[in-house]
């Protein structure tokens, strides 16, 4: 293996089995934490308390499934992943950690594949859901999302699991995970608004009808992509945090970085 292949390297299979009790530990960390569990809850009560105007039909349960994964978990997602994240730091263990046989690094791996994993595969669900009801019902066509839109979905939520580790790794400290929701979201605000029939939430989706908005500019499947990119940007800046590790942190992410922001380029009108 030359040297650029051991810098550049992620884990490989054997390293992937070897990860796999720690990517577990990592999984059930984030299911058993209280924040991700008012997900569903704040869904029932606003399912619950919300008047639908044309009663609550296939199409008001196809855009709820849709709202409850592109916008309320996110937010919920990403303090769950960050108070998941920062676990050890805030009850004083990381000591503990540095003389495990495990390396940082590695442990940073776990934790990313652990909280984007399942996170994935629920968004995954979500798109499933919202494909089944639309297979059984009509949906009007102007609320429909494509095979492209449908695709985003578990990367909008892994994503924004990934953010909530990333700022666990770079901002240690209390407040650190607020301070990225609130960059993120005035970015969005910032940079997308500049555009034509721009929104906010163009960082997670290309959905075009909710509150009855224009189109916006992006292409379904351009932005999965990006989306990706995104979720590597973060999983890669998280992984290699360390000094110690800050070479592989420029070989590794400066070129996902131009992929990603490429991706996003070419959909900009």
């Amino acid at each position: 293996m030359s040297a650029l292949d051991s810098v550049t390297a992620g884990p490989r299979p054997a390293a992937f089995r070897r990860l796999a009790p720690l990517i577990g530990r990592e999984t059930l960390r984030l299911a058993r934490h209280p924040v991700l569990w008012l997900i569903p809850a704040v869904v029932v009560v606003t399912t619950s308390v919300e008047t639908a105007s044309d009663g609550r039909t296939a199409g008001y349960w196809y855009g709820t499934v849709f709202t409850a994964i592109a916008f309320f978990s996110p937010l919920f997602v990403l303090f769950a992943a960050n108070l998941a994240a920062s676990s050890a730091r805030r009850s004083r263990a990381e000591e503990m950690l540095h003389v495990t046989p495990t390396t940082d690094t590695r442990r940073t791996w776990a934790m990313s594949l652990g909280v984007a994993l399942p996170l994935a595969g629920a968004g995954a669900v979500g798109a499933g859901a919202m494909a089944l009801i639309d297979s059984v019902s009509d949906i009007p066509t102007e609320d429909l999302l494509t095979a492209g839109e449908l695709a985003q979905l578990p990367f909008v939520l892994a994503g924004a699991g990934l953010l909530g580790v990333l700022a666990a790794r770079w901002l240690p400290f209390a407040g650190g995970a607020l301070i990225t929701f609130v960059a993120a979201t005035l970015g969005g605000v910032v940079v997308f608004r500049r555009f034509d029939a721009g929104v906010w939430w163009m960082w997670w989706t290309t959905e075009t009808t909710f509150e009855g908005r224009s189109p916006v500019p992006g292409e379904p499947w351009l932005h999965v992509a990006y989306l990706a990119g995104l979720c590597a940007c973060a999983t890669v800046a998280a992984v290699y945090r360390d000094r110690t590790q800050w070479t592989r942190l420029v070989l590794v992410g400066a070129p996902v970085v131009a992929a990603t922001l490429a991706l996003g380029w070419l959909q900009l009108p």
